[in-house]
């Protein structure tokens, strides 16, 4: 196939190329061969893995952890437990090896980190801590060896804060501050590639800015982060954790304008490497917010939620097209304020 594209082909295009057998992108006027390792996990078949963690419903929070294979369908089968008999309310993000939880406990912040190995099973593992108790849905962006925790709130009255902190995944202890966001957030949609975090949509405390403002880092510097674009006000607010991306463009489904109105089917687009506003990508199953979402290189998922009961729902789009999603299958628990991670998004 030739390199050189059509005139009309749009910045982050994606296409398989014929002859090599192999996911291209399209950026700087040129076709780039995508990453698409998928290693043996375990007992999986050959493929992505992707966990969901944690629930809440009004009868029974539960600290479970379940996976799927991202390149089949079917039902979620169960991983463990992370380490509080009752957690929610967490953020995650993850390299290719390792997943790190932090936050998420009831009734009192907690500042814990805790881990475990993609490729097995079994409980989460204490890593170390935040540079601040924050448990009220932190958000998590990452690359290969570095992960970085982006805002939170200490509890559900309280203000959301703007700070970020760090960590390497490989290793164990404390994280270390990173800087600071434009506009403090919790309950925002985050996404990555492998040098840039994407924060998106989620409630805030400095209303000039507004609901919707997206916001970034360079994930391998330290620093304050950078204003993007804006995401529709139809999906900014409830996110929870409903965004997942692969290396070149990032996905943000779900969620709704306020509080308490309509649950959204919405799924929305960005190129990571731009600084534009998105666009209209899709539709989940199911109308919802505070489910959790996660991605390989072609597919995107997002399990549970609230809509306006618990969901155990499971659905994928195809993120070289887009459009409807499509039903994968069930988590092994109903709930929302669900976090997701694997190890083959964007960042890795």
């Amino acid at each position: 196939m030739s390199n050189q594209p059509p005139i009309e082909v749009p910045q982050g295009a994606i296409r398989l190329n014929t002859d090599s057998q192999k996911l291209e992108f399209f950026a700087q006027d040129r076709w780039y061969e995508m990453a698409t390792d998928t290693p043996n996990l375990g007992n999986s078949p050959l493929g992505v893995r992707g966990l969901f963690f944690g629930e809440f419903d009004d009868g029974s929070n539960s600290p479970t952890i379940d996976f799927v294979t991202i390149s089949s369908q079917g039902n979620a089968i169960d991983y463990g437990d992370l380490i509080n008999s009752v957690q929610f309310y967490g953020g995650v993000n993850s390299s290719h090896r390792r997943w790190i939880y932090f936050g998420g406990a009831p009734g009192n912040p907690t500042n814990q980190m805790q881990y475990g190995e993609i490729s097995s099973t079994g409980n989460g593992v204490d890593f170390g801590n935040l540079t601040e108790s924050t448990h009220y849905n932190p958000s998590g962006v990452g690359n290969r060896t570095r992960g970085v925790r982006m805002g939170g709130s200490v509890d559900p009255s309280g203000g959301a804060q703007n700070t970020m902190d760090f960590w390497t995944y490989d290793s164990l202890g404390n994280a270390v501050d990173f800087g600071d966001l434009v506009a403090a957030k919790r309950f925002a949609y985050s996404a990555n590639s492998p040098t840039r975090g994407i924060l998106s949509g989620g409630d805030f405390t400095n209303p000039s800015l507004g609901d919707a403002i997206n916001q970034f880092i360079t994930i391998a510097t330290t620093g304050n982060a950078q204003t993007f674009g804006d995401l529709s006000s139809i999906i900014q607010y409830g996110g929870g954790n409903g965004a997942c991306s692969n290396s070149v463009k990032g996905m943000f489904g779900g969620g709704g304008p306020k509080p308490g109105t309509t649950r959204q089917t919405d799924v929305e687009a960005i190129i990571i490497a731009t600084t534009g506003e998105s666009s209209k990508f899709g539709d989940l199953t199911v109308g919802r917010n505070y489910s959790g979402s996660t991605a390989s290189a072609t597919r995107g998922i997002w399990g549970g939620g609230y809509s306006p009961s618990y969901v155990n729902t499971i659905d994928y789009l195809n993120i070289a097209t887009g459009g409807t999603a499509v039903d994968f299958g069930d988590r092994t628990v109903a709930g929302s304020y669900v976090s997701a991670c694997s190890n083959g998004h964007g960042g890795t």
